[in-house]
């Protein structure tokens, strides 16, 4: 309670019903919400329509803040409750005015925290709504840097690596990379892949 008697005096008590639609993805970030009461689902939108969760927060817990601690003015998924839901909202910049406040070494861990918060939620929908095909084509597009005016991963990966991070077999890794390298997308050695057309449709 003593927690919450704190949160309170950053923000005002707001309620939502069951299904209410919190914010929505690609609306501005103006606060940050502390969950008092009910269930709230963080959710995107697949590209056949249908919604991916991406998880599920209870009482006691902060959300709606990724998107603005990674640069981001927009939310770039929605948030919903789940149950007749009582939350705090907190001014964004507020929040992020206290942050600051933090020591570097502070600031550094919540940066890293939310980094490895945000991968996870890419991964959830990644798993959930992304072929092989298209996992390993996300995943090589994130690896990547410009090398000389070409996209390349220059890190040192097996394909058996590869498909501990996709979560399939080896075999379809290097089905692929070997089909792909026939058709012009991309070109490989080992330990390099340079990514010549990787948009090129599937």
């Amino acid at each position: 309670m003593e927690r919450v008697s704190s949160i309170e005096q950053y923000g005002k008590k707001v309620s939502f019903t069951k299904g209410q639609r919190i914010y929505q993805a690609g609306e501005e970030v103006k606060n940050v919400y502390y969950i008092k009461e009910g269930l709230v689902k963080l959710a995107d939108d697949a590209k056949d329509g249908h919604s991916v969760t991406i998880a599920l927060l209870h009482p006691g817990q902060l959300f709606g803040f990724i998107d603005r601690l990674n640069g981001e003015v927009e939310h770039t998924r929605y948030a919903v409750a789940l149950t007749d839901t009582s939350l705090i909202a907190i001014p964004a910049e507020l929040f992020l005015q206290h942050r600051q406040e933090h020591s570097i070494l502070e600031q550094s861990l919540v940066f890293t925290l939310i980094k490895q918060l945000s991968e996870a939620h890419e991964l959830i929908y990644v798993h959930s709504k992304m072929t092989v095909e298209e996992r390993l084509r996300w995943l090589l597009k994130k690896l990547a840097k410009e090398v000389n005016g070409t996209l390349t991963v220059d890190i040192p990966l097996t394909h058996e690596e590869i498909s501990f991070m996709l979560g399939c077999s080896r075999q379809k890794i290097t089905m692929y990379l070997n089909k792909w390298k026939k058709e012009g997308i991309i070109e490989y050695e080992r330990g390099s892949i340079q990514l010549i057309n990787i948009d090129h449709p599937i």
